[in-house]
């Protein structure tokens, strides 16, 4: 009896709960608004916030909501990424209606065409804002004029939902930083080079929740960084090289429920010492890298790199027990959705692809390989020799080994080992086909298992059908 009447106790609060208004961020007054999409959420209309590539709105909900669309488009199909959502959507003429009901990152796309979209943020209710003396807070219906904000021990951005931030975020040799909010970090008006937000030398940062749009370079990077938590970030970012996240000689770091547009790599994880600038052959070693997680993720991956990747630049002893699972790769333009890259002498060991869906990959599925390449720390010297050696193939970036020179090179090289992929589901596209290369037979790719690969729902079982090509590797299966 008493249980039952607890339940109609809490009822009540429950359905209010489930019922909350969601919270629809506005735009400030002079920044760029799309043309092409109207939106609205449970009748009420969002600002989208305009982009090159995409259509961009933010919002907040618990329980579920109504999305109506109007395009200025004639539209015939409609696919909504992540399928793995299962979200089905009613359209006819210009109008477009579907319903989430869980926090989502959507790409809304219109007759079978991707080079432009709708994303929709659609994020769990926000806490409490950070507050005190130590937050710089940017608040909701301006425009920021930032520059570079310069982040000391345990000082925090917060960007609320419905504000504009033009700049950049730094630390260095700082602890406990964070970043948060709801708002839109803007990097249109930054100089090449220089990255939205960059992470020297820092322990125990956050980022979570915000929308980062118009990178030109390495958006994320962090360096020689410690205890890194990113959690529900948004990339939206077209131009070359504009890499989501750079993990660069940085452990410990766990990445989830975030959405990576970029055209080069999604998330790249790299190893080198010295300064935090581009490697130069002097560099000393880096220390090993270690325990990466990245989970529930969203990816689009432009022409640009790969969709997950290690490499090129390895310069340490050991990059190990790196994870990504759960996750969706909804696009591979070109490149690999799985690559390892071991451009230098590092053993790369003891990483793990897991349960994750792949929609639209258009060139390489897996690509583990070791090799010499313009990015080595042993790379030729002359920059009119590394052109002739450029291999046009398979690869971008990877330089010609001439006969009677395998010796000298191969003592720049590392090896790949224990590297497992399990439950890869090719939900939609094509079959890309798969590369398993070393360099020599001292320096392979060793012990690589494949585990239930599906392609439209059936198991892939042997090398032919998986499209895979194998070279210098020993213990690679298919099962």
């Amino acid at each position: 009896m008493i249980r039952l009447l607890l339940f109609f106790l809490i009822l009540p609060f429950s359905v209010v709960a489930a019922q909350t208004p969601p919270v629809l961020y506005s735009l400030p007054e002079g920044v760029p608004r799309a043309a092409d999409f109207r939106v609205w959420i449970n009748d009420r209309e969002l600002a989208l916030y305009e982009t090159v590539p995409a259509a961009v709105g933010v919002f907040d909900f618990a329980g579920e909501v109504q999305v109506r669309i109007e395009t200025i488009r004639d539209v015939k199909w409609v696919d909504i990424r992540p399928k793995s959502l299962g979200i089905e959507p009613q359209y006819g003429g210009r109008s477009i209606s579907f319903t989430v009901r869980k926090p989502s990152q959507l790409s809304v796309e219109l007759n079978g065409e991707s080079k432009r979209v709708l994303s929709l943020f659609a994020n769990a209710p926000e806490t409490a804002p950070p507050a005190g003396a130590n937050v710089r807070h940017f608040k909701a219906g301006a425009v920021h004029e930032a520059g570079t904000l310069v982040l000391k021990d345990g000082e925090q951005v917060y960007i609320e939902g419905g504000a504009v931030v033009r700049g950049r975020i730094e630390a260095r040799n700082a602890k406990k930083v964070r970043v948060s909010g709801r708002g839109i970090l803007d990097g249109t008006q930054l100089e090449k080079g220089m990255n939205m937000i960059l992470l020297d030398y820092v322990e125990d940062a956050a980022l979570e929740g915000i929308v980062l749009v118009g990178s030109k370079t390495w958006t994320v990077k962090t360096f020689f960084c410690r205890r890194l938590s990113i959690d529900n970030l948004k990339t939206v970012n077209w131009d070359f090289g504009s890499d989501g996240v750079d993990l660069v000689t940085t452990s410990d770091v766990t990445i989830r429920d975030s959405f990576i547009r970029a055209n080069d790599d999604c998330i790249v994880v790299k190893a080198w010492g010295g300064e935090n600038k581009y490697p130069g052959p002097d560099a000393p070693p880096a220390p090993d890298v270690s325990n990466i997680r990245v989970s529930g993720c969203v990816f689009w991956n432009m022409p640009w790199g790969n969709a997950l990747e290690i490499g090129f630049e390895l310069r340490a002893k050991t990059i190990r027990d790196v994870v990504f699972e759960d996750s969706d790769i909804i696009h591979v333009e070109r490149g690999a959705a799985f690559s390892i890259h071991n451009g230098d002498y590092a053993t790369v060991r003891d990483v793990r692809f897991d349960n994750i869906r792949v929609e639209d990959c258009r060139h390489k599925l897996i690509d583990l390989a070791v090799f010499l390449s313009q990015y080595s720390a042993d790379r030729p010297t002359d920059a009119e020799d590394r052109k002739k050696r450029y291999i046009q193939g398979a690869w971008d970036g990877v330089l010609w080994v001439y006969p009677g020179e395998e010796a000298a090179y191969a003592k720049g090289r590392g090896k790949i080992q224990d590297v497992t992929f399990r439950n890869i589901a090719i939900v939609d596209g094509p079959l890309p086909f798969s590369i398993v290369s070393g360099f020599d037979a001292a320096h392979p790719v060793e012990n690589v298992t494949i585990e239930n690969l599906t392609f439209h729902g059936r198991r892939v079982k042997s090398e032919k059908a998986a499209r895979l090509f194998v070279e210098r590797a020993s213990n690679v299966r298919i099962r």
